[in-house]
């Protein structure tokens, strides 16, 4: 064998044991607070939680982990890590990338972010506030409705009876004849107790820095303090259904979805009291400056929540800067 092919060959084996030796490196990542090893399914969960599909999410953190290796990387910032997955988002779609973008700035805000998303029977509030939180990368979801119920195991139905009834039934239990509406009356009674659950909710959430959705018909912007509407960390929507038509078929929908545990009947005999209160809420929402939006679509609303939630984070974040640039 020649010099020059013993050379090439000795060149090719150091080149595998290289790569093999890199295949096989462990990379940590490291940040302000902590350092720990780089894992291919939490990279891969954080890409799915802004929208990529599964396996294009594993897909991506492999890529990653390959290029770290092949480079001889064996410790990585969180920041450097954020500035390569933004890059890869970027050459995919740069709205996966923007996404990412606020998907960090909302991971790392050490003030709380709270979303209330309000709406009558119906209209979505439940599946809206999944999404959004998987979208934001909020975990913590709740339903007014078992608010509700923590509030019934507290409150005797001597002392409020509409509390025990459906928010859209209330008013059957009211004890005086109400002047205006009294369907509405009766929702609003109905409504009091469970708004006072909320508020602990969020101030719980703001006392210990707890990002935290809430949903359901309940959230009544004229019933919740001001102090806590004009939070600037408190984003509250209204959700509706304009076409009536449409606002019915969600109720069979449902049913099917829940295996009839919530059967659509119920609902659709009493679908003129809750549309009242549908309206009621959208009238309320307007009257508060709170933001109305038609549920048509469920990608679309959610764009749409979380974009505004991004764009006054964004604002805030601006205002911040030009006020310490200033002192």
């Amino acid at each position: 064998m020649s010099e020059k092919s013993s050379r090439k060959e000795r060149n090719e084996k150091t080149k595998r044991e290289t790569t093999r030796q890199g295949k096989h490196r462990r990379i940590r990542v490291k940040s302000r607070h902590y350092e720990m090893p780089f894992s291919r399914g939490v990279l891969a969960r954080s890409l799915t939680a802004i929208g990529v599909e599964p396996h294009k999410a594993y897909e991506i953190a492999l890529k990653i982990k390959e290029e770290l290796q092949e480079e001889g990387i064996d410790k990585i910032s969180t920041d450097e890590l954020a500035d390569i997955i933004r890059t890869k988002l970027e050459e995919i779609d740069e709205t996966l990338a923007e996404r990412y973008e606020l998907w960090r700035k909302i991971k790392k805000r050490e003030e709380p972010i709270i979303v209330l998303i309000g709406g009558a029977s119906g209209v979505g509030t439940s599946t809206i506030a999944s999404e959004v939180g998987h979208r934001l990368g909020i975990t913590n979801v709740i339903g007014t409705d078992a608010i509700r119920e923590v509030m019934r195991r507290v409150l005797a139905e001597e002392l409020y009876p509409t509390l025990y009834e459906s928010s859209y039934t209330a008013w059957k239990r009211l004890r005086y004849e109400p002047a205006e509406d009294p369907v509405i009356t009766g929702f609003l009674d109905h409504s009091e107790p469970v708004v006072v659950g909320i508020e602990g909710v969020v101030n719980r959430s703001i006392n210990e820095g707890i990002h935290v959705i809430v949903e359901g018909v309940h959230i009544v912007p004229r019933l919740i303090k001001r102090e806590i509407l004009n939070y600037p960390n408190v984003f509250v929507f209204m959700l509706s259904v304009e076409d009536e038509e449409a606002h019915k078929w969600r109720f069979y929908a449902r049913s099917r979805d829940t295996k009839l545990s919530r059967p659509a009947e119920r609902y659709l005999k009493y679908f003129e009291e809750i549309r009242r209160i549908h309206d009621f809420l959208v009238e309320d929402a307007e009257e508060h400056d709170i933001p109305v939006i038609n549920n048509e679509h469920i990608d679309e609303t959610v764009d749409q929540i979380v974009s505004y939630i991004s764009s006054k984070l964004l604002k805030g974040e601006r205002e911040l800067s030009k006020s310490v640039s200033w002192w």
